[in-house]
C-alpha cells in the first residue's frame, strides 16, 4: 500500500504535486504548472465520465459531474499542494461547494457552506491556517498509513471486500425489482448515511472493472479510509449498519436470477 501510494496518479492532487515538484522552487512556474495540471486531469475526468453514461457504463462517484465540477475539483486540487491561503477562504469554498453542494444533504447544502465560508475567512484574518481538505498530500497520507494498525487495515478490505462481493447480488435484486426487506434496510442506510452511500457506490464501480482496474479502484478506496482518521473512527458504525441484511445478499442474488431467467431466456429466443 505504501508503494501504492508513491506510485498513485488516479487522483487530481497527485498529479499536480508531480507537476509541480518538476518544475522546481519558483513559485510563479509552480503556480502555473499546479493549474495547468489540474484543470488538464479533471477536464479529462469529466468527458471520460460524460463518455461512459453515454455509453450506459458505470463511471466512479469521485468524477465530475458536469464542467462547473470539474473546474470546482481543479481548483480544490490546486489548493491542496500550493496551500489553501495562495487562493483565499472565499475562492476555495466556492469550489467547494460547486463539486460537492446539495441541498439534499443539509450538510453540504448552500446555508452550510455559508457558514462554513464565514468560519475559514475568520480563520483566515486570524493568522491560521486554513483546515485541509480530505484530499491529503502523498507524504500526509503515508505517514497516516504508517500510523494504522495492520490489523485495522486488515479489517477495513475484508469488509469492502464483502461489499464489492455484494454489488453482483443487489445488482439483480434491484433489476428484478425484488420487494424484500433486507434490500429496503440497505436502501434506508444508504439514504441515511453519505459515507455509506459512498461505500456501495464506490463498490458497485469496481465490481463492474475488470480485474486490472478493480484492484487500483480497491486500494485507493482502502486508502481513503485508513488515512482519514474521522473515516476510520466511524467505519464500522456506518458498516455494521447494514447488518444484518449482508446476509441475505447472495440468497437475494440468487432469487432475482431465477426470476430474471424465464425473461432472458424468452428474449433470446428467435421470432
Amino acid at each position: 500500500m505504501t508503494w501504492y501510494l508513491g506510485q498513485d496518479r488516479s487522483s487530481a492532487v497527485a498529479v499536480v504535486e508531480r507537476a509541480v515538484e518538476a518544475v522546481g522552487d519558483d513559485p510563479e512556474r509552480r503556480a502555473e504548472a499546479a493549474h495547468a495540471a489540474a484543470h488538464a486531469y479533471c477536464t479529462r475526468r469529466y468527458h471520460q465520465a460524460r463518455r461512459m453514461r453515454s455509453a450506459g457504463g458505470g463511471v466512479h462517484p469521485a468524477d465530475p459531474h458536469s464542467r462547473a465540477d470539474a473546474q470546482g475539483l481543479a481548483t480544490f486540487a490546486a489548493a491542496a499542494v500550493l496551500g489553501m491561503e495562495e487562493f483565499g477562504a472565499d475562492s476555495v469554498m466556492e469550489s467547494l461547494q460547486q463539486s460537492l453542494g446539495s441541498e439534499d444533504n443539509e450538510a453540504l447544502s448552500a446555508q452550510a457552506f455559508t457558514e462554513m465560508t464565514a468560519i475559514a475567512a475568520q480563520r483566515e484574518l486570524s493568522g491560521n491556517k486554513l483546515a485541509d481538505p480530505s484530499w491529503m498530500l502523498t507524504a500526509d497520507r503515508a505517514r497516516r498509513l504508517r500510523e494504522t494498525d495492520y490489523s485495522t487495515i486488515c479489517t477495513v478490505r475484508h469488509v469492502l471486500a464483502v461489499l464489492v462481493e455484494s454489488a453482483l447480488p443487489l445488482r439483480l435484486a434491484y433489476r428484478a425489482c425484488l420487494q424484500d426487506p433486507a434490500l429496503q434496510h440497505i436502501e434506508q442506510v444508504r439514504t441515511a448515511n453519505p459515507r455509506v452511500h459512498h461505500y456501495l457506490d464506490c463498490a458497485e464501480y469496481i465490481s463492474r472493472r475488470s480485474p486490472a482496474d478493480a484492484w487500483e479502484s480497491f486500494t485507493s478506496l482502502l486508502l481513503s479510509i485508513c488515512t482519514d482518521p474521522e473515516r476510520l473512527e466511524a467505519f464500522q458504525q456506518d458498516v455494521t449498519a447494514l447488518d444484518p441484511a449482508l446476509d441475505e445478499v447472495h440468497a437475494l442474488g440468487r432469487h432475482a436470477a431465477a426470476r430474471l431467467a424465464p425473461a432472458s431466456a424468452a428474449a433470446s429466443r428467435p421470432a
